[in-house]
């Protein structure tokens, strides 16, 4: 079975609608207010003890990233 080479192919960049919300976990070092979101972005930081994406309880409150796309 032949092999493909992915390493010569340029990385498809994900393109995001208006309005598209996105939750990531804070694991910096330092204070969450230091984040600075990507251009066309703004950005929230949230502490919280529910998954923001599932919904499902979580063991102890940890720091999360909520990004929306402008």
């Amino acid at each position: 079975m032949p092999t493909t080479d992915t390493t010569s192919r340029p990385r498809m960049a994900a393109i995001y609608a208006p309005g598209t919300v996105r939750a990531r976990r804070w694991h910096g070092a330092g204070d969450v207010r230091g984040y600075r979101p990507p251009s066309g972005w703004t950005a929230r930081a949230d502490l919280t003890d529910v998954h923001p994406i599932t919904g499902r309880a979580l063991a102890r409150a940890v720091w999360w990233i909520i990004e929306t796309k402008e």
